[in-house]
């Protein structure tokens, strides 16, 4: 299985290790596991105040809530 960080040269995109390592990294998901722990993050988010949700936003997105 391939990683959701591994580019088209075979190098991860997350690390800077160079080539991708596999399974042995603890970093290593597949492209769905990965789109699992997102959405997981964005209902965290979602379940948050909006005063808590705005000052996220604001902090790390712009002011733009991503999720």
């Amino acid at each position: 299985m391939d990683c959701f960080a591994k580019n088209e040269n075979g190098n991860c995109n997350i690390l800077r290790c160079g080539k991708c390592q596999g399974g042995t990294c603890h970093f290593h998901k597949t492209r769905e596991e990965q789109a699992q722990s997102l959405e997981k993050v964005s209902e965290r988010l979602r379940s948050l105040p909006e005063y808590q949700q705005e000052a996220i936003a604001d902090k790390y997105y712009g002011g733009v809530k991503k999720w």
